[in-house]
C-alpha cells in the first residue's frame, strides 16, 4: 500500500480514522467536510495539532524541519514554540477567539526554533471537530464546539529573525519612548514588561521580567506593604473588572518622598479568563506638593475668618434672645439656622459617619408677585411657603427665613447622601401647587442648591457659600431645579469673577468693538439700515461674541454701562461715516438696549443729550428692547417708552415669540417694529410650526401697521419664502456678516452681492 502524504495522514488523525479500515457514515462525512474545507489550502503545510488547552497533540513531520523539535513535543504546551510571554499572550488570546467562533483565520505567528533563532510564518489557525460534533452542524455550517486547533503554514514565506526582532522592537521602543511609567503583567500578575519611565535601570528592567512585585519590592530594599497594597489593588482590578486607581508614596535612593498615581486596568479573552493587566503610573508629587501650599494658604485664611468670627460672636449671643425667629414667618432666622449647622459641623468632625445637608432656597419670580398683586399678597405667599415647607420636613430637621424670598433648611441626621436631594424633589413638588392668596391663584417655583456635609466642612459660612453657588447653578440651568454642588462649580464661579474683573478692565482700556450688521429692504432689495453689535478683543483670547461675556456683564451691572458706551460709540461712527459719504444715503442705526435702562426716569435725557453731541438724528435711531422689559414696572416702563417715541426714536421688539408674546403690549406700549427670531426663521423650512409661527408674526405685524424684521438669513430659500410671506425687511449672513464702519472707505456690508440684487433675479 503506498505511503499516503503528511497532510493526509494528519486529517486521518485528527478524525480517529485509519489508513486500512473503510469509515461509516459519519465519519465519512466528517472526512468530506475536513477535505472540502481544505481545498484550496495546497499553499499552507500542516504542522502540528493542539487540543483545547494547547497542549500538542499531533506533531508533523515537516514541524521537525521547521522548528528542528521532535516527537518530544507531543504533550508539550505550545508555548514552548513563543520567543516571549507577550507574544504567548497573544497567541493564547487568538486561539480562544478561533475556537471560539469555529472559523479558521490567518494570521502570523512568531515562533522560536530550537537553536534559538526566530522565524515569523504566515500561519492559518483551523479548529478541528471531534466525529461527533462535526456531523451535528448545523444548517449554516457552523459547529457547536471546536475541540483542538490545527496549525498550518505558508512555508515557502517565511521570515527571517531580524525582520520579527525590528518589528518587535519597533514596538517596544515606541513604548519605551512614552514618559508615563507602563508596567504588563501576566494572569499571575508577574511582569512582563515595563518601560524606562517605569523601572530606569536596563539590569533591573530585564532582570524583573517573571517576577512579582514582592520580589521587586525586596530587591530594592521598599516597604513590603507596598507590594501587599499593590497585590491587593490588583485583585480588586481583576475582581470588579474595571480600572483601579491608587495613590503610592515611596522613597527615592536620594531620600526624595515621591507621590505616584496608579492605574491598573485588566484585559479578559473573550471566554472570561485574564489575559494581562496593564499598570500605568504618573508621578505628581508637584501637584502635591502646590495642594499643601494652598492647603496652607487656605489654612491661614480660615483661621483669620474663624478670628474674626469670634469677635462677633459675642455680640451674636447677646441679641439672640432678642431675635432668634422671624417675624413675618415665624421660622427660625438666619442667626439661630447658623448656630445650629455650627452644632451639626461639630457632630460630623467628631463622628465621620454623621451625615447632614444644607438646602438653599431661592423662589424663581418672587418680585413679579410684590409687583402686580403687591406687597401683601407677596407676604402671603412667604408665609405659605414656610408653611409647606415645614409640612414635607421632619421635627429633627431646620427651615429658616434667611431674608427676603431666601430660605434655607438643614437636614440632620441623613441615612444617605441621596436624601438629600430626594427631599429636594419632594420640596418642589409641594411648592409646584397652586396657592389661594387673597382671592388669586399663584403658582411659585424654587432654586434649590444642596450642599452635603462632611468633615472638610469646619465653618458654617463655608458650607453656606458652596450652597449659595449650588443654588445659583440651579437658576442658570433653568429654574425651578435643584442643583448638588461640586468642587467644579466653585472653580467655574471663580473663574466667572475673574472674566468680570477682566471686562471692567476691558472698558477702561478700550478693548470693547462695535461691529455691524446690515439690514435689508426685501422689496427694493438694498440697504436701510445697520444693527449695532458688540465684541471684545481680549487681549489673550481673541475676538469673543456677545454670548461669551454679556451673561457675566448682566450679573455684575456692567450691562448699563456698556450698552451706553456702546450707543454712544455706534452714533458717533455711523454718523462720521454717513458726513464721509453722504452718497450712502440715510441708514437706520438699530442699537439693543437691556431692559434696567428703562426703569431710569433719566433715561431720556440721557439719550437726548448723547444724540446731540453725535449729531445723530433720532428719528433715525431703533432701540431693540425684548418682551422680558415689558414685564417688568409698567407704568414707569410705559412712561419712558413714550417720552423716547416723542423724541422720534423708534422702538422694536426683539426675538419676538421667544418670550411671553402677549399681544396687549403691541397695543400698550409704542412699538413700530417686530424682530423674528433667528430660531423660527433657521426651522421655518424643516418644521411646519416654525413656518406657521412666522406667517403668524407676519400677519399679526401688517395688521397692527408694524413693520416687520427677520433676523438669522443664512440661505436663498430662506430669504425666498420670506418674501412670499410679505416679510419687508431681514439681516443675517446671506447679506454680510459682521462688518466694523471704517471712516475712508464704504465696507462690503452695505453692498448686496450681485446675486442678490434686484436686476440679477
Amino acid at each position: 500500500m503506498p505511503t499516503l502524504p503528511p497532510s493526509l495522514q494528519q486529517l486521518l488523525r485528527s478524525l480517529d480514522l485509519g489508513e486500512t479500515l473503510p469509515p461509516n457514515a459519519e465519519q465519512w462525512q466528517a472526512l468530506l467536510a475536513a477535505l472540502a474545507q481544505q481545498e484550496g489550502d495546497t499553499a499552507f503545510t500542516p504542522l502540528f495539532q493542539l487540543d483545547d488547552a494547547g497542549i500538542v497533540t499531533q506533531w508533523a513531520e515537516s514541524s521537525v524541519a521547521t522548528f528542528g523539535y521532535g516527537p518530544e513535543m507531543l504533550g508539550q504546551p505550545a508555548d514552548l514554540l513563543l520567543p516571549s510571554l507577550l507574544e504567548r499572550l497573544r497567541f493564547a488570546v487568538l486561539r480562544q477567539e478561533i475556537m471560539a467562533q469555529a472559523k479558521p483565520s490567518e494570521l502570523e505567528v512568531s515562533f522560536k526554533r530550537a537553536d534559538g533563532r526566530l522565524c515569523l510564518l504566515n500561519c492559518r489557525l483551523s479548529p478541528q471537530f471531534s466525529p461527533a460534533t462535526q456531523s451535528s452542524r448545523s444548517p449554516q455550517g457552523t459547529a457547536s464546539k471546536s475541540t483542538g486547533l490545527l496549525i498550518s503554514a505558508n512555508l515557502s514565506h517565511t521570515s527571517d529573525e531580524a525582520l520579527f526582532l525590528g518589528r518587535t522592537r519597533f514596538y517596544e521602543a515606541l513604548l519605551n519612548t512614552l514618559p508615563a511609567p507602563i508596567a504588563i503583567f501576566d494572569p499571575q500578575f508577574r511582569y512582563v514588561f515595563c518601560n524606562p519611565a517605569s523601572i530606569r535601570s536596563p539590569e533591573v528592567r530585564e532582570w524583573i521580567i517573571g517576577k512579582n512585585d514582592s520580589e521587586f519590592v525586596a530587591h530594592r530594599g521598599h516597604d513590603p506593604e507596598i507590594a501587599e497594597r499593590r497585590h491587593l489593588f490588583l485583585q480588586q482590578a481583576v475582581k470588579e473588572r474595571r480600572t483601579v486607581h491608587f495613590e503610592e508614596v515611596m522613597s527615592t535612593p536620594a531620600g526624595d518622598t515621591v507621590h505616584q498615581l496608579r492605574s491598573l486596568t485588566p484585559m479578559f479573552a473573550p471566554s472570561g479568563s485574564l489575559l494581562l493587566v496593564v499598570g500605568h503610573g504618573m508621578d505628581i508629587t508637584a501637584l502635591k506638593r502646590s495642594q499643601e501650599a494652598l492647603t496652607h494658604l487656605n489654612n491661614e485664611l480660615e483661621g483669620r475668618v474663624r478670628a474674626r468670627t469670634a469677635e462677633l460672636e459675642e455680640v451674636t449671643r447677646q441679641l439672640k434672645h432678642d431675635a432668634l425667629h422671624d417675624v413675618l414667618t415665624g421660622l427660625p432666622n438666619r442667626s439661630f439656622f447658623i448656630d445650629r449647622l455650627e452644632e451639626a459641623i461639630a457632630r460630623s468632625a467628631a463622628n465621620p459617619q454623621h451625615l447632614y445637608a444644607v438646602l438653599f432656597l431661592d423662589t424663581d419670580r418672587f418680585k413679579g408677585v410684590n409687583d402686580t398683586l403687591g406687597h401683601p399678597t407677596g407676604d402671603a405667599l412667604l408665609c405659605e411657603l414656610a408653611a409647606r415647607l415645614r409640612r414635607v420636613l421632619r421635627g429633627s430637621d431646620i427651615v429658616s427665613r434667611f431674608g427676603g424670598d431666601e430660605f434655607a433648611v438643614l437636614l440632620e441626621p441623613l441615612d444617605g447622601p441621596e436624601q438629600a436631594s430626594l427631599v429636594a424633589e419632594r420640596l418642589q413638588n409641594e411648592l409646584r401647587r397652586p396657592m389661594q392668596l387673597d382671592g388669586y391663584d399663584v403658582s411659585i417655583t424654587a432654586s434649590i442648591g444642596v450642599v452635603l456635609g462632611d468633615s472638610t466642612y469646619d465653618t458654617a459660612m463655608a458650607l453656606l457659600r458652596d450652597a449659595d453657588i449650588a443654588m445659583y447653578r440651579a437658576k442658570a440651568a433653568g429654574r425651578a431645579q435643584s442643583q448638588v454642588f461640586t468642587q467644579q462649580m466653585r472653580r467655574e464661579t471663580v473663574a466667572m469673577n475673574l472674566l468680570e474683573n477682566e471686562l471692567r478692565g476691558a472698558l477702561l482700556r478700550g478693548e470693547l468693538r462695535v461691529v455691524y450688521q446690515s439690514i435689508i429692504d426685501l422689496r427694493e432689495m438694498r440697504v436701510t439700515g445697520l444693527e449695532a453689535l458688540v465684541r471684545w478683543q481680549h487681549p489673550e483670547r481673541g475676538l469673543l461674541a456677545p454670548e461669551a461675556f454679556l451673561p457675566v456683564a448682566e450679573e455684575s451691572g456692567l450691562l448699563l454701562e456698556i450698552d451706553r458706551w456702546m450707543l454712544r460709540r455706534a452714533c458717533a461712527e455711523v454718523q462720521a461715516w454717513q458726513e464721509a459719504h453722504p452718497a450712502g444715503g440715510a441708514l437706520e442705526l438699530s442699537v439693543n438696549f437691556s431692559g434696567p435702562h428703562f426703569a431710569l426716569p433719566s433715561l431720556p435725557d440721557w439719550l437726548a443729550q448723547t444724540l446731540r453731541e453725535t449729531r445723530f438724528d433720532p428719528r433715525r435711531l431703533n432701540l431693540e428692547i425684548t418682551e422680558g422689559v415689558l414685564l417688568a414696572s409698567p407704568q414707569t416702563i410705559g412712561a419712558t417708552l413714550s417720552s423716547l417715541r416723542e423724541m422720534g426714536v423708534s422702538l422694536h421688539l426683539d426675538d419676538f415669540g421667544t418670550g411671553y408674546s402677549s399681544l396687549s403690549y403691541l397695543q400698550t406700549y409704542p412699538i413700530d417694529t417686530l424682530k423674528i427670531d433667528r430660531s423660527f426663521v433657521g426651522g421655518m423650512l424643516e418644521q411646519s410650526g416654525s413656518a406657521e409661527l412666522v406667517r403668524t408674526i407676519v400677519a399679526i405685524a401688517k395688521n397692527m401697521k408694524l413693520r416687520i424684521i427677520a433676523e438669522g438669513i443664512e440661505t436663498p430659500e430662506q430669504l425666498h419664502a420670506l418674501r412670499e410671506l410679505g416679510c419687508e425687511y431681514a439681516q443675517g449672513y446671506l447679506f454680510s456678516p459682521p462688518f466694523e464702519l471704517p471712516a475712508d472707505a464704504i465696507p462690503a456690508g452695505l453692498a448686496l452681492p450681485l446675486s442678490l440684487r434686484p436686476n440679477s433675479r
